[in-house]
């Protein structure tokens, strides 16, 4: 271990050990820390502080400043900067390279013991209390075998009832049957630590509780000081929000860029985020990430279909003058449910994961894990078995027509399909961009929803392949020696809609 210079510091020094510098002393009182390791690789130190213990980012000022408070506590003097830098780095360095430096985590917590799945809920409350989570029961624990952090801006959950249940959430939600299982088995997903996680996506006209039911779903989940936030403006900001909170929620969105659309994939699935470490020229720092995303607004703003293949799709009526609700009055009703609900939705967790083991499908949907999960939960809170899973197909079979419904190619592709004309056509990207786009009217045509080259033509069918098989409509790519060559084929025993977008 390289020590620092023997050195002084301001204030009295007699209570000092003689035979110890300052690095020394400061590396004895820093082993009264616990040093964990975050799932990206960054360690943090879980301290005492004032009968409690907290749990800082070795790199952050409050970790710095405990050490120095602790310092002078005990003895009475300021230590150098210098001796702090130093400790600080040799702390590091033990804390990343020793194999049994245990995990952190955020609001939620998994171990797995042989085919046993154990699940932890902080409470995020002074006294470190979090939900146990086995079997098929829960209980609060006061002293958790797991490590969490409590980044900025978290706020604690009340002590759930055992007495609660989640149908005291159907007055508070603006949502029919169907969609009210679908946000459950969501939320239940969403206390699991491992996904992967369906995006929450809500639409739904000015005034229909959108960013009210997004409120809700936090609360019952990892409530914090900003509810909502705006969109971010970089993929950057994007992963730092996600490893700094569990759960994200953007409220009144209007439009996904590209690069927001990939991010949000990768979140919803796992995936990370490299970029050049602060101050060095040629270190790359990663950030990874797997976290549930809610998403709210008005328009259709998923336009995607890799991230609308993610997305679970929940539509808000419009809300009746009427039954309009005073939201001081809406709000103390729910923090009057608050606990009995929070009891019903850990109710819910953990009856799935105790049918989980149980629950087999004959064909696995896009997100299986999450369709597995739902149907366990679904069946725990005593809904008809595959009642789930005719709500999630039909979640999921909206979702693709409104992909076709989108889009003009596909208009065209099930009109011509309809008439008899796609049975092994097989053309050029280039001559199939000219044929279709003669029956286009001039306006659409010259609008940007048209393909303008043979490129976009061909990355447009492959987007829309999946969902045109489910109309009965298959797109295969090939190349000769010559050429690349596009193959479409319709089966003509197939049922589809009709298109609006031929010529007149």
């Amino acid at each position: 271990m390289l020590l620092a210079a023997p050195e002084t510091a301001c204030g009295r020094v007699g209570d000092l050990p003689a035979a110890e510098n300052l690095v020394d002393v400061l590396l004895r009182v820093a082993s009264n820390a616990r040093y964990l390791r975050s799932p990206d690789g960054r360690i943090h130190a879980r301290v005492p502080l004032n009968n409690r213990q907290e749990v800082f980012e070795l790199g952050q000022r409050a970790f710095r400043d405990w050490l120095i408070k602790s310092f002078r506590t005990e003895f009475g003097v300021v230590p150098s900067d210098f001796a702090v830098r130093r400790a600080l780095s040799v702390v590091e360095a033990n804390a990343r390279f020793d194999d049994a430096t245990p995990a952190v985590h955020i609001r939620v917590a998994g171990e797995t013991e042989g085919s046993e799945r154990t699940c932890y809920l902080d409470l995020g409350d002074p006294a470190g209390r979090a939900i146990w989570i086995i079997g098929q029961e829960w209980e609060a624990v006061d002293r958790p075998p797991v490590n969490f952090r409590r980044p900025a801006g978290m706020l604690p959950l009340p002590v759930p009832r055992h007495d609660g249940s989640i149908e005291l959430l159907r007055p508070f939600v603006n949502l029919n049957d169907t969609n009210f299982r679908l946000l459950v088995a969501w939320m239940a997903a969403a206390m699991l630590p491992e996904g992967p996680y369906p995006i929450l996506t809500i639409h739904g006209e000015h005034g229909a509780a959108k960013s009210t039911l997004t409120k809700v779903a936090r609360l019952l989940i990892d409530p914090q000081i900003s509810p909502v936030l705006a969109e971010p403006r970089s993929t950057r900001d994007l992963m730092v929000t996600a490893v700094n909170g569990w759960l994200l929620a953007y409220d009144n969105i209007s439009a996904i860029p590209t690069w927001l659309s990939d991010g949000l994939c990768r979140l919803a699935t796992g995936g990370g985020f490299a970029s050049r470490t602060l101050q060095s020229n040629d270190q790359r720092s990663v950030i990874y990430a797997q976290r549930p995303v809610i998403l709210n607004g008005i328009d259709a703003f998923v336009r995607r279909d890799d991230l609308a293949d993610r997305c679970l799709f929940l539509h808000l009526e419009p809300i009746a003058d009427s039954s309009r609700r005073a939201e001081a009055e809406f709000w103390r009703a729910f923090n009057a449910d608050y606990p009995a609900i929070l009891g019903g939705l850990l109710d819910a967790v953990a009856g799935g994961l105790g049918r989980l083991p149980s629950i087999q499908l004959a064909e696995l949907p896009r997100m299986a894990d999450f369709a597995c999960l739902g149907e366990a939960v679904g069946r725990g809170l005593g809904w008809k078995e595959g009642e789930f899973l005719s709500a999630y197909a039909e979640n999921r079979q909206a979702t693709t027509l409104a992909a076709l419904e989108d889009s003009v190619l596909a208009d065209l592709l099930i009109l011509s399909a309809d008439l008899g004309g796609l049975r092994n056509y097989t053309r050029s990207a280039t001559d199939m961009l000219r044929s279709f786009a003669s029956d286009v009217e001039p306006r659409v045509r010259a609008s940007a929803r048209w393909l303008k080259s043979p490129r976009e033509f061909a990355n447009e069918l492959r987007r829309l392949a999946p969902a045109l098989r489910t109309q009965g409509i298959y797109v295969e790519f090939g190349r000769t020696a010559e050429n690349r060559l596009i193959t479409i084929n319709a089966d003509p025993n197939c049922k589809r809609g009709r298109g609006g977008w031929r010529s007149s």
